[in-house]
């Protein structure tokens, strides 16, 4: 309801010509723009690879000539089946910018892949019925081969050279603050003497602890509230955001005696201080 409704914003326009955009945006995402969402997919570019893109655009051609033909209720149930599949993201109607998504149309793969191997079967059975020599099964079989490797090759750079850079960039390092908490509860603390000190657009605190491999704790504590720590006896351990001054200082004066370190990330731009206790001698 807060996407198809104004329950949580207000609509930027009139919902019949919302709705009929993002469809337009939605049926184009295979051979064009798959949105702007970068946790799941390369923004800006097609949902399929090349060759996947050609033989489900073609077999979109197919299914419909083939439908005007011989009146078969079940191709252009294929065809009706995907725009129905995909309005988890049509629907989007008060946050348009949302669609399309790659995760709420994600029931269309079905279709989509049935689509896309009907129509390479029926390049098979076309080539080799048109290529009757000797070795026209020969040739048959390698041009499909050729089809698969460039298909292959183009979806492992996507996913583990072009996707993985820009999660890389986009996401905060959480497992590595993680880490961290992890290595100072096996070795001096305990997870209740850590905590991250929350900055505007930084890391979810509660990431942090899954991370940590400790479940749903969350490890926030804001600047404000550091005072709350002192009755504690034992080691301490702090991480913050380099540019939260406000909350270095009040680290420098309440625990003098800390060490400061940076932490230096393999991704510029992630690194992060690690502020650190020793315990209170009695």
């Amino acid at each position: 309801m807060s996407r198809m409704t104004g329950m949580e914003q207000p609509l930027p326009g009139p919902a019949w010509e919302i709705f009929l955009k993002n469809t337009g945006k939605a049926l184009v995402m295979f051979f064009w723009d798959n949105g702007e969402i970068w946790v799941h997919s390369v923004m800006h570019r097609p949902a399929l690879d090349v060759v996947s893109a050609a033989l489900f655009f073609l077999g979109v051609v197919l299914l419909v000539v083939r439908y005007i033909r011989k009146r078969n209720w079940l191709d252009i149930f294929w065809l009706i089946s995907i725009p129905l599949l995909m309005m988890p993201s049509i629907l989007s109607l008060a946050f348009p910018a949302e669609n399309p998504s790659l995760n709420r149309t994600g029931a269309a793969i079905v279709p989509v892949f049935i689509i896309v191997g009907l129509t390479l079967d029926g390049l098979i059975t076309g080539l080799k019925a048109s290529l009757k020599v000797p070795w026209g099964k020969a040739v048959t079989f390698g041009i499909v081969a050729v089809l698969l490797f460039l298909s292959i090759k183009q979806n492992y750079d996507l996913v583990f050279h072009q996707y993985k850079n820009q999660f890389d960039n986009a996401s905060w390092n959480t497992s590595e603050l993680g880490a961290v908490i992890r290595q100072f509860i096996a070795t001096t603390g305990d997870q209740e003497s850590a905590w991250v000190i929350p900055y505007p657009h930084w890391v979810d605190t509660r990431l942090v602890g899954i991370n940590a491999g400790l479940g749903v704790h969350d490890f926030a504590l804001w600047a404000d509230q550091l005072e709350e720590t002192l009755d504690r006896d034992g080691p301490k351990l702090f991480l913050l955001k380099p540019e939260d001054t406000d909350a270095l200082m009040r680290l420098r004066t309440f625990y003098p005696t800390g060490t400061l370190r940076v932490y230096e990330t393999e991704i510029p731009g992630k690194s992060f201080y690690i502020y650190t206790v020793p315990p209170v001698e009695r």
